[in-house]
């Protein structure tokens, strides 16, 4: 078979497509997706956020993977895809906690993790016999995986270092989370509990690959503190650089920034959601400390680690002066990247079901589920917090920001001289999209349309 897998892009308010010249990361997914792929089939896999769909596509089977904020697009290229009498499979987080809706735009349905399913499934097209949705009982381990096939793909529509033959490249080495934040679905998709990757098979994949930028894509790379040890030590001497996602729980062992430090990790995204304790309480996120959030970033700057720092607003016990009072908490404690959003009750989380069932969701345009837009009733209007969100974020990257953002980042940076160039082009490249109401994480690099 002919099979094309499609990463979607999202619509605009005029339900087009939204197009930029460069993507972030090469979807992973689709790359497990091609590696699961018994190899007398053809595969083609294409990101719909630079690239075109060519609807007339000589192709047997479609597969989309999306999240909330993609469906609306993901839909549009089914329906069209089906229009034309080709085979339709939809799979990813919205597909898997709305699976009737997903089938009234495709032929069949992946709900959860991919592996054991997708082979299965091809299968069942060529025998004529597709079910219209396939699940697991359990979750899947996690050995003995294929290493994904990136062959497939155009690397080339994602930004890279000077010099590097690849761009930074995402991998995994742990999936689930036993925390259960109310905002979050990832428990409900992966599971409760940590599930670990062999590190072998994590090492041996970084080599294959010949990868040398690296996003670990777990929700915390230090969830199980031996597992992180011995996967630090592993990475040591393999002239990698790497940043990743880590809980402020990592305080508990805070020997585990060093040792990520010393192989090679140069930024750690970290969601402290808050300074409000009264907001993380009703999120579910108490187990983040407020009182402990200067220790870890002088921590992080210490071993020579970039801090990105992430902020949610809009909960109910915010303070009319949240926005003000992280801005200054940011600058005070020398943290050149942050992020901001706005509270969103995404499909599938706790969040979701209980303004659902108390009547707060207002807008199911799930095309606006991309965190920078106000989807539900809010203590403060909508506009007033929407005015002053992008207020605040356009305060922390003015120009005259920039410089000391920038100075803050080169300053606590292991590797100065790269960090100066890979800030010079990121600072830019956030105030151009903060100028223009755009999240710094939405869709692409560069607007085209």
């Amino acid at each position: 078979m002919k099979i094309l897998l499609i990463y979607p892009s999202r619509l605009s308010n005029l339900e087009q497509p939204m197009k930029y010249r460069l993507g972030f990361l090469p979807p992973l997914g689709l790359a497990i997706l091609t590696a699961l792929t018994p190899k007398h089939h053809q595969v083609k896999v294409l990101n719909d956020i630079v690239e075109n769909v060519d609807f007339d596509s000589d192709v047997d089977l479609v597969g989309l993977t999306a999240m909330t904020t993609q469906i609306s697009r993901a839909y549009q290229i089914a329906d069209e895809f089906r229009r034309r009498g080709k085979k339709v499979v939809l799979g990813g987080i919205h597909p898997t906690f709305f699976p009737e809706e997903a089938l009234q735009h495709a032929d069949s349905v992946i709900i959860g993790e991919a592996e054991g399913l997708w082979e299965q499934l091809l299968i069942d097209v060529e025998n004529h016999c597709l079910k219209d949705r396939y699940q697991h009982k359990e979750f899947c381990s996690l050995d003995n995986l294929p290493t994904p096939d990136w062959s497939n793909q155009d690397l080339t529509i994602y930004p890279r270092m000077l010099g590097a033959k690849l761009p930074m490249m995402p991998v995994f080495t742990t999936r689930g989370c036993p925390y259960g934040c109310k905002f979050c679905a990832v428990t409900k998709v992966y599971g409760k509990s940590y599930r670990v990757r062999p590190i072998a098979d994590v090492v041996r994949e970084i080599e294959a690959t010949n990868i040398r930028e690296i996003f670990f894509v777990d929700d915390n790379i230090a969830c199980v503190p031996e597992h992180s040890k011995e996967l630090f030590r592993a990475l040591s001497g393999k002239n990698i650089s790497w940043m990743s996602q880590i809980s402020t729980t990592v305080l508990k062992n805070p020997e585990l920034i060093d040792l990520a430090a010393d192989c090679g990790c140069f930024y750690l995204f970290i969601g402290m959601e808050s300074l409000n304790k009264d907001s993380l309480k009703g999120a579910k996120k108490s187990f983040n400390n407020v009182d402990k959030y200067e220790e870890l970033i002088a921590r992080m700057h210490k071993a020579g680690i970039v801090p990105y720092l992430s902020f949610i607003f809009g909960f109910d016990e915010d303070l009319d002066e949240q926005f003000d009072l992280t801005v200054e908490f940011i600058r005070r404690n020398k943290v050149g990247y942050a992020t901001f959003w706005l509270l969103t009750p995404l499909p599938g989380t706790d969040l979701y079901w209980e303004f659902l069932k108390d009547g707060r969701i207002v807008d199911h345009n799930w095309s606006h589920y991309d965190a920078n837009q106000i989807v539900f009733n809010s203590r403060i209007e909508k506009s007033e917090l929407e005015r002053r969100y992008w207020k605040g974020y356009n305060k922390l990257f003015s120009w005259r920001s920039i410089v000391a953002n920038m100075g803050n980042v080169v300053k606590n940076s292991r590797r100065p001289f790269n960090e100066f160039l890979r800030s010079l082009f990121y600072m830019v490249y956030i105030h151009i999209k903060v100028s223009n109401n755009d999240h710094p994480f939405s869709g692409g690099i560069f607007r085209r349309s």
